[in-house]
C-alpha cells in the first residue's frame, strides 16, 4: 500500500504563514513541523516504490537467466547409438558389432503430464562390398566400389513421462507406436574419389506396424546437456515381427550401377533395443 502526501494541508499551512504580516517564531515553528511531517510521510512511499522496482527487475533477470527446465515450454533433441538384439546375453550386443543411430525430437509443456515427439533410426543388418564397373550416361565406364547394405529402420511417435525434472538424474518411461522394417540401400564410390553417389534410393523396402515401451534415465551434465540411457521392448501384431529382407546373394547390379533385388528372405525382428547417447534441451 502506497502513502501519499497531503498537499492541500501543506498548502493551507503555507497560506496561514503568508497571510500573517510578519513571520513570527510561532508561525515559523509550525511551518517547519508540517514540512518535516510531510517529508517523513512521503519517504516510505518513495522507498517502497524503489524497492518494488528493484525486486521486479531482479525477478525478471532471474527468470531470463534461470535454468531452462524451469520454463513452461522447451524442446529436446537426442542423438543415440542403438542396437537391437534377439534377447540373448547382453554381451552378445557388443560381440555382434551391429550398431546404428537414432534421432529423438520432443516438445515439453509444463502444463501437460506427458511430452510428445518422434523417434527415427536405422541399424545395419547385413550386406556386401564389391568392385563394379558402371556405365555413365555418355557411354564411358567407371570403376569403383559398390556398397550394398540391408538396414533395420524404425519411425515411431512416442510419449514420455519424466520424473524429477529438476534433478541431476531424471528417470523416464516411454510408450511408442509406428512402423519398423528393413530397406536396402546401395551407393557407388568411384576409384580415386572419396565422394559416394547413391545409385538408387530404396531398391527394396518392407515394414510392419509396431508398438512398445521403454525405460531409461537422463543424467544432467550441464544446464542443457544430458547423458541418456534407454532400454525398450518392441511388439507387433500377429506375424508382424517377420519382415522381408533382400537376399544379398540374389542381387543384380546393372551396367549403370543400379541394384535390383531378385529374392527375399523372412527375418524375425529383434524384440529388444538398447541405446546410449547425448541429449540437448533448447
Amino acid at each position: 500500500m502506497h502513502k501519499y502526501v497531503n498537499f492541500e494541508a501543506w498548502h493551507g499551512a503555507w497560506s496561514v504563514l503568508c497571510e500573517s504580516k510578519k513571520s513570527t517564531p510561532m508561525n515559523t515553528a509550525r511551518f517547519l513541523f508540517l514540512t518535516l511531517a510531510m517529508a517523513a510521510v512521503s519517504t516510505p512511499s518513495v522507498g517502497q516504490s524503489a524497492t518494488t522496482t528493484l525486486s521486479s527487475s531482479a525477478n525478471n533477470t532471474a527468470e531470463s537467466n534461470g535454468d531452462i527446465s524451469s520454463r513452461d515450454k522447451w524442446r529436446h533433441v537426442g542423438f543415440h547409438l542403438i542396437s537391437d538384439w534377439q534377447g540373448d546375453e547382453v554381451e552378445s550386443v557388443l560381440d555382434d558389432q551391429s550398431f546404428g543411430f537414432a534421432l529423438t525430437y520432443m516438445k515439453h509443456d509444463r502444463h501437460g503430464l506427458l511430452d510428445g515427439g518422434f523417434d527415427i533410426g536405422f541399424q545395419p543388418m547385413g550386406g556386401f562390398d564389391t568392385t563394379a564397373v558402371v556405365t555413365q550416361d555418355d557411354g564411358t565406364t567407371m570403376e569403383g566400389q559398390l556398397r550394398v547394405r540391408n538396414q533395420l529402420v524404425h519411425a515411431h511417435y512416442l510419449l514420455r513421462l519424466t520424473l524429477f525434472q529438476r534433478g541431476k538424474i531424471q528417470p523416464f518411461a516411454e510408450g511408442f507406436v509406428g512402423a519398423r522394417g528393413s530397406l536396402l540401400g546401395a551407393r557407388f564410390t568411384a576409384q580415386g574419389s572419396d565422394e559416394f553417389t547413391p545409385v538408387n534410393d530404396v531398391p527394396f523396402f518392407s515394414a510392419n506396424f509396431s508398438y512398445g515401451y521403454a525405460l531409461g534415465a537422463r543424467i544432467q551434465m550441464s544446464e542443457r546437456k544430458f547423458l541418456t540411457a534407454r532400454y525398450g521392448e518392441m511388439h507387433h501384431l500377429d506375424g508382424g515381427n517377420v519382415v522381408q529382407v533382400a537376399d544379398a546373394d540374389q542381387l543384380t547390379v546393372g551396367p549403370d550401377g543400379t541394384v535390383t533385388s531378385n529374392a527375399t528372405a523372412g527375418v524375425t525382428l529383434p524384440p529388444y533395443t538398447v541405446r546410449v547417447g547425448l541429449a540437448l534441451n533448447f
